[in-house]
């Protein structure tokens, strides 16, 4: 059950192109009055030609600028229901080849703004009992070469919301994460320069293995339709799968702490590494589960989640 309700507004972080500004879109749709931050004019421009959407200039690395909004959205006296920190970097390369200022960036944009502009309009959320909405990744739950800093700022995320959750709840506000495969977006497109000059950094002997690399980015895109999806052949969703989980983590009466978004193979490819996870952590002398003690542990906890239902 839905308890949504259009004069609660809601604040969108990264509301420019891809999930944000479809996410900004599908609010507005719905007549829910939404504050869509960019940071350049000419998006801010763009954003407040949509019905029902409030632009907002803001980078969630200017603590300054969140001020600002807060004053801004406060002084408007209509209080704020949701906030979804969507703004995010999505970046590649090998780890000895980021350096400390693109490593600090991304954690700056991927981990601080949502740290930022949840403690800043904390006071609004707590007073109408609202939901935050934190947009992670898949690569929150897993990692693969090249991924590292951007599924390490991903990581960081999940933590925090859940903790967010262990500390709002008894306050009436609640604390999700949409964690998307891939999205048709132009994160990709957006990052390209800084990443190819990251794999042009590489020394030996990662020499051969970067140019590889880079050759790959030169490389058509294998078409969608192109046969099952695979590693080297992927299949990006539509952001409208973000939006749907986005707005039930904002209105259901029982919101789900996490939501996996993406196709099939992305999906298995998640929980076939949760279950990976779980045996290396029970290959100890402490724990050492049996096969059928898991299983039973299983089954415990499939009837937990049952009965709240």
């Amino acid at each position: 059950m839905m308890k949504t309700n259009p004069n609660h507004p809601i604040l969108v972080t990264g509301a420019s192109t891809g999930i944000g500004n479809h996410l900004v879109k599908y609010l507005a749709a719905r007549g829910h009055i939404v504050y869509g931050t960019a940071r350049k004019e000419d998006d801010l421009a763009v954003l407040g030609t949509i019905e029902n959407v409030v632009p907002i200039r803001l980078d969630v690395r200017n603590a300054e600028q969140i001020r600002e909004a807060l004053s801004l959205v406060a002084g408007r006296g209509t209080g704020l229901y949701g906030l979804v920190n969507n703004a995010g970097l999505g970046e590649l390369g090998m780890l000895p080849f980021w350096t400390d200022d693109e490593v600090l960036n991304i954690f700056n944009v991927n981990v601080f703004g949502p740290y930022r502009m949840t403690t800043t309009f904390l006071p609004l959320l707590l007073e109408s009992k609202g939901r935050i909405v934190n947009i992670g990744s898949q690569g929150g739950v897993i990692t693969s070469k090249y991924y590292g800093p951007y599924t390490m700022t991903k990581h960081a995320l999940e933590a925090y919301t859940v903790t967010l959750n262990c500390e709002l709840d008894p306050y009436g506000v609640r604390a999700s994460i949409v964690q998307p495969g891939g999205i048709i977006s132009n994160i990709g497109a957006n990052s390209m320069p800084t990443m190819v000059a990251r794999f042009e950094r590489a020394t030996a002997p990662f020499t051969e293995e970067a140019e590889q690399v880079l050759a790959s980015f030169e490389q058509k895109p294998t078409s969608e339709d192109d046969g099952e999806e695979s590693e080297t052949r992927r299949k990006p969703s539509s952001p409208e799968i973000v939006a749907i989980a986005v707005y039930d983590a904002l209105f259901s009466e029982r919101p789900k702490t996490r939501y996996l978004v993406g196709t099939k193979w992305e999906g298995d490819r998640v929980l076939n590494e949760l279950l990976v996870k779980l045996l290396d952590e029970n290959d100890n002398p402490q724990h050492n589960y049996s096969r059928d003690q898991l299983v039973a542990l299983l089954d415990r906890h499939v009837l937990d989640r049952r009965d709240r239902k």
